[in-house]
């Protein structure tokens, strides 16, 4: 596997494709900084209320357009998510992302809470239960990620095959199951690890409700390199070399791994 200065570029993405989503980006920027003046507004007219939800909106916005640009924008430059050991190497998801991901639902689940309250201390019930039960529906997320049931996922390489624990799935396939390694461009970057149609597939939809990962339709490690902080280049350069490369699996699970990528 060439080192990872070198590493191509495969051609199925397009460079640069991040400068899209900048307008989205500045956009939610606005809206954010709107949120917080309308809170700050509230205030100037004695509703000091208001700046609760004009604060929590403002980080709803915010975080948003923070997640968007460390994923989708920022282009990745170590391997310090790349981690070999107990046989087998591990490529951690972002954990920054999933913070941020979490951040995000945090703040829809306040900004519900905070309605529930003002509207139950005014006495329109109705409202009250309506907001409660979306404030319900959102905290299942954060239930989610305190069971452990939500996580940060993780891809592992190992003598036996790949294994991919998404936020919401887990799935795996051994190697022998594997037919080839394709790029892909859905929007973002994504590596395909395509298994033969007759595979034997381990695979699980954790969580149903929050299905913000999927598992794809046929057997395959589907990779969408967004959610990883690690460069999406040697991210494919790794699992289309131990794919091919049968003889050198033997280094799954040692420091060879890394010398590979930082050569």
């Amino acid at each position: 596997m060439p080192s990872s200065d070198r590493l191509p570029w495969p051609a199925e993405w397009p460079h640069h494709s991040g400068r899209r989503y900048v307008p989205g980006i500045v956009l939610l920027v606005l809206f954010g900084l709107a949120a917080f003046a309308a809170g700050l507004g509230f205030v100037a007219i004695g509703a000091p209320g208001g700046l609760k939800y004009g604060s929590f909106a403002a980080l709803l916005f915010m975080f948003g357009a923070f997640f968007i640009y460390y994923t989708r924008v920022r282009r990745p430059a170590g391997y310090a998510d790349v981690r070999s050991g107990n046989q087998a190497t591990e490529v951690r998801y972002s954990l920054v992302a999933f913070v941020c991901l979490i951040a995000q639902m945090g703040c829809f689940t306040a900004l519900f809470v905070f309605a529930v309250v003002d509207y139950a201390r005014h006495g329109i019930t109705a409202a009250a239960i309506a907001f409660g039960g979306l404030g319900l529906g959102v905290a299942t997320f954060v239930v989610g990620v305190l069971s452990g049931r939500v996580r940060r996922g993780r891809l592992t390489l190992s003598a036996d095959g790949i294994e991919q624990r998404g936020w919401t799935f887990s799935s795996f396939l051994p190697w022998e199951a594997f037919a080839g390694v394709k790029a892909a461009y859905n929007g973002r970057p994504e590596v395909l690890v395509i298994a033969y149609a007759n595979a034997e597939w381990r695979k699980q939809q954790v969580v149903r409700f929050w299905k913000i990962d999927r598992l794809p339709p046929v057997p395959m490690i589907e990779v969408d390199c967004a959610q990883f902080a690690v460069p999406p280049e040697g991210l494919y350069a790794l699992l289309k070399h131990y794919v091919e490369h049968p003889e050198a699996r033997t280094e799954l699970g040692t420091d060879a791994v890394l010398a590979r990528l930082r050569r």
